[in-house]
């Protein structure tokens, strides 16, 4: 009878995640519904365009054309384009010129300051000038540009589609920490959350950071927790974990640079097994340490082998990455009346507050939450809680370099942010439900 209760509680405990994925994937379509007919932003203009760099990468195979050193191929890294233009040639289109790329620097050109000066508008005139003339001549002196509607249809499918990951994926991790119905509930504020339904329904690459993000911590926490201990086939499944959270770790900070937070998470939790080694000399330890630093490994192979500007000197290039992206920040940062730029320390926090959290009080709550998971793993002697740490280096890292108060920017934050506040709410509700029992048993 126990066998039997036990197996009919198992098949609903699945029906029910079941149900609970189904729901979460909807969400982004049902939120895009109504946007779908929206002509296209600059911005996603400019998202699509960089698509040409899948089409020279894997279509025409010219990792040395000279399009590699316009400024739209250096600011940026270079698999989230990749991750747009595979999505576009499954259905059947490409983008084969860099036009694109041109009109959104021609509709850029009249703001005042919007190209900077010397080097800068150098730079933009370059995209403009390697333009089809006839679309170049269209954009600059009728103030169009047009396209067929199946590139915006395709583009804002793809990020749809990484929306519905990105969700299934926190509730994934949410559930290593939490029952199922706050798991669902983090999943669903974190779906609801304006800053990530402006991600998912706008073609870019920040649904995409944030998608490989979470895959990258769920490995992350299965090398903290040895998954592979519980499985059958255990150096497959380790093998697998690092392989998985190495692609995944890529394609987050390749797809946006601030993503780069995942990284340095990655790297405290190694300095963390190495700590767990030199104590307890332990095989597990050595085991946790090698697969660690396995995944970063083939991470860091993945990214600097992606992009050509990496090439031949991988740090020369990367730092180029680096400092091409904050040039066009500063430009930007110049554009009267279009972005407030970010200048103190203490403005730059209260964008963050008010974009992750929307009031101070929410922030403090989520704040709390974190000082008590660090309390607690210093109370039992064990490791920081990966949430944990991935919320404060966020929240440094992000706060450190915001340079405007744009939803995207804070992204970072949101996920760990929605994770350690349903944990609290979890963790108060039965420690409220362990005292009523203990009331009504002894009166």
């Amino acid at each position: 009878m126990e066998l039997t209760n036990h197996i009919h509680g198992a098949n609903v405990h699945k029906w029910m995640v079941a149900a609970a994925v189904v729901i979460l994937c909807c969400i982004p379509f049902f939120r895009s519904y109504n946007l779908r007919d929206r002509p296209l932003g600059e911005d996603e203009i400019y998202w699509i365009g960089q698509a040409y760099y899948f089409h020279l990468a894997f279509e025409e195979r010219d990792w040395s054309h000279p399009d590699w050193q316009l400024l739209p191929a250096r600011e940026n890294p270079a698999l989230g384009k990749y991750v747009i233009g595979l999505g576009l040639r499954l259905d059947g289109l490409s983008v084969t010129t860099p036009d694109w790329l041109g009109v959104f620097y021609v509709i850029a050109r009249d703001r005042p300051n919007a190209w900077g000066e010397g080097i800068a508008r150098q730079e933009r005139q370059a995209v403009v000038d390697r333009m089809d003339a006839s679309t170049r001549e269209q954009a600059v002196k009728q103030n169009r540009f047009e396209y067929p509607v199946g590139y915006a249809t395709t583009a804002r499918a793809i990020m749809l589609v990484f929306g519905a990951i990105s969700i299934v994926s926190l509730f994934g991790l949410a559930s290593l920490y939490m029952n199922l119905t706050s798991a669902f509930l983090a999943a669903l504020l974190f779906s609801l959350h304006p800053a990530v339904v402006s991600a998912y329904t706008q073609v870019g690459v920040d649904i995409l950071a944030i998608a490989f993000s979470l895959l990258a911590v769920i490995c992350f926490v299965l090398t903290e927790r040895r998954a592979w201990r519980m499985n059958s086939h255990p150096r497959l499944c380790r093998g697998l974990i690092c392989i998985g959270g190495g692609l995944s770790l890529a394609l987050a900070v390749g797809s946006k640079i601030n993503a780069v937070t995942v990284g340095f998470l990655g790297a405290t939790i190694c300095l963390q097994f190495i700590a767990s080694f030199l104590r307890h000399k332990s095989e597990d330890a050595n085991n946790s340490l090698k697969s660690m630093i396995a995944l970063i490994v083939i991470s860091l192979v993945i990214f600097v082998g992606s992009n050509p500007g990496n090439f031949p000197n991988p740090l020369k290039g990367i730092h180029a990455l680096y400092a091409d992206q904050q040039r066009s920040l500063e430009v930007q940062k110049n554009i009267p009346a279009i972005r407030q730029p970010l200048r103190s320390l203490k403005e730059r926090l209260q964008a963050v507050t008010d974009l992750t959290a929307f009031n101070p009080v929410i922030f403090l709550l989520v704040a709390g939450a974190f000082f008590f998971q660090i309390f607690a793993a210093c109370k039992s002697g064990n490791p920081f809680p990966v949430i944990a740490l991935w919320w404060l280096i966020s929240i440094v890292a992000v706060t450190a370099w915001i340079p405007f108060a744009r939803a995207r920017y804070a992204l970072p934050v949101i996920a760990p942010s929605i994770i350690l506040i349903c944990g609290g709410i979890e963790r108060l509700y039965q420690a409220g439900a362990s005292k009523m029992a203990t009331r009504g048993k002894y009166p």
